[in-house]
C-alpha cells in the first residue's frame, strides 16, 4: 500500500470515528433533553395540582366565611327583631302598670326580685327567641 491510501484509510476511519462521535453525541443531548422535558412536564403537573388544591381550599375558605357572615347577621336581625317586639309589648300601659318580679331560689329560700326594664328585656329575649326558633323548628 502507498503512503496515499494509507493516508486516505486513516482520513476515512478518522472521519467515521467523528461521525460515530457526533451521532453518540447528538443520541446523548436528544435523551437528556427528553429527560428534561418529562422532568419539567411531571414538576409542572405537580405545580398545577398543588395550585388547584391551594384554590380550592381557599374557595372553600372563602364560602364558609360567607356563611359564617351570613348567619351572624341573620341571628343579628332575629335579636333586633325580637328586641323591637319585646319594647314595643312593654310600652303597653297595661305593662308599665305592672311590675314583673322573679323568684330566685337559692339555699337561703326564695326571694323575689322585682326586674327593672332592661333586665326583662335580656330575660324574656332569649326565651322568646328560643320560642319562635322552636315554632319555626329552626
Amino acid at each position: 500500500m502507498s503512503l496515499e491510501k494509507i493516508l486516505e484509510k486513516i482520513d476515512r476511519e478518522a472521519q467515521q470515528e467523528v461521525a460515530a462521535i457526533l451521532e453518540e453525541a447528538r443520541e446523548k443531548a436528544e435523551a437528556i433533553k427528553q429527560e428534561a422535558e418529562q422532568r419539567a412536564r411531571e414538576q409542572a403537573g405537580a405545580i398545577l395540582k398543588q395550585a388547584e388544591n391551594e384554590a380550592k381550599l381557599e374557595a372553600k375558605r372563602i364560602l364558609t366565611q360567607a356563611q359564617l357572615q351570613k348567619r351572624m347577621e341573620l341571628l343579628r336581625t332575629r335579636r333586633e327583631l325580637i328586641d323591637q317586639v319585646l319594647k314595643a309589648a312593654l310600652q303597653k300601659e297595661e305593662l308599665k302598670k305592672a311590675r314583673l318580679k322573679k323568684e330566685i331560689v337559692s339555699r337561703d329560700g326564695i326571694k323575689e326580685e322585682t326586674l327593672s326594664y332592661d333586665r326583662i328585656l335580656i330575660e324574656l329575649g332569649q326565651e322568646v327567641e328560643n320560642d319562635i326558633l322552636e315554632w319555626l323548628k329552626i
